[in-house]
């Protein structure tokens, strides 16, 4: 066994600051990752390491989210470095309530699978803080402020952030539309 846990982080607050954070680090570890168990596995090695961590337990709750932000995107981010992703078609970019509507046209249907494939495949040109900025932003709602505490970055660099994220993505889309047309695709 690596060491003994902090006494001082007792198992009531472990559990409440897990049922408090898990869905959303969960959720946002899985839109960067292959798999729901790859996923899991990476937000039990974020919580291990929160048990592991001396410092850990003397943060305020407020820096422990962020403690815990940080450490599910730097275990994102060694993912990525560690393994060579392939191309994977995520189901959980197809909308719920198309599938679930009966009257749903498919050609529709397919065009706008096709177009949230193109943005997912910009997106993933972007730096994984920016893909993580860009989710918190639009994917949870958050506003700047909150997302700046949970990445450890000031306000206004999250500002920045996010408008360099939407001129490279600009920039990309056009490339694209560029060659799209240069090749006779529509």
């Amino acid at each position: 066994m690596k060491q003994h846990y902090s006494v001082a982080l007792d198992r009531a607050s472990l559990a409440h600051m897990y049922q408090q954070s898990a869905p959303k680090i969960l959720d946002y570890i899985y839109k960067h990752v292959s798999s729901l168990p790859d996923a899991e596995d990476i937000l039990i090695d974020v919580f291990v390491a929160a048990l592991e961590s001396a410092a850990f337990a003397s943060l305020t709750e407020q820096e422990q989210q962020a403690w815990l932000w940080r450490v599910a995107r730097n275990k994102v981010i060694d993912t990525y470095r560690r393994a060579e992703r392939l191309p994977h078609a995520s189901l959980r970019s197809v909308d719920d309530q198309s599938i679930a509507d009966p009257n749903a046209d498919p050609e529709q249907l397919s065009l706008q699978l096709e177009q949230d494939g193109n943005l997912a495949q910009l997106i993933k040109r972007l730096s994984p803080l920016q893909q993580q900025v860009l989710y918190l932003r639009f994917g949870e709602n958050l506003p700047c402020a909150q997302i700046a505490v949970r990445v450890g970055k000031r306000e206004g660099s999250i500002r920045s952030m996010l408008s360099r994220a939407f001129d490279l993505l600009r920039r990309h889309y056009h490339e694209q539309e560029k060659g799209d047309h240069q090749h006779g695709v529509k």
